[in-house]
């Protein structure tokens, strides 16, 4: 399951990353992980401490990229490029982490499905 651009209607339609899922045959639900990853505290419902987890994860990320360009500028000057795809996949995998956890969580209850609802970050997928 990779993460796929839909538009968000609880966002006045603005094309957001979202992870798709069908929940009975013909009924297709997204949850827009972009949110999720940006604003971890959304998922404090779902699991302890997980607004810490996306936020020390992006922090070594972003760590990651800065020590490429600092090797880059110290030893060999492409040095920067390794840091930069560690970085962009480093934050792709906790996008697609903080989009697999609120699934999880929606499939366990319909009070999280709910909650999920109600926050903007799960809704209908129509075609």
């Amino acid at each position: 399951m990779f993460l796929k651009c839909q538009p968000n209607p609880h966002r006045g339609g603005r094309m957001t990353r979202a992870l798709v899922y069908e929940q009975a045959p013909g009924q297709r639900f997204a949850i827009d992980a972009e949110i999720l990853h940006k604003q971890p505290e959304l998922l404090s419902d779902f699991g302890r401490f997980m607004h810490a987890r996306f936020r020390i994860l992006d922090a070594l990320a972003y760590f990651i990229c800065l020590a490429g360009v600092l090797a880059s500028l110290a030893f060999v000057w492409w040095m920067f490029l390794p840091g930069i795809a560690i970085c962009t996949m480093m934050l792709a995998v906790n996008r697609k982490a903080a989009g697999e956890i609120a699934l999880k969580a929606a499939r366990k209850s319909a009070d999280n499905f709910r909650k999920l609802h109600e926050m903007g970050c799960l809704w209908l997928v129509f075609a």
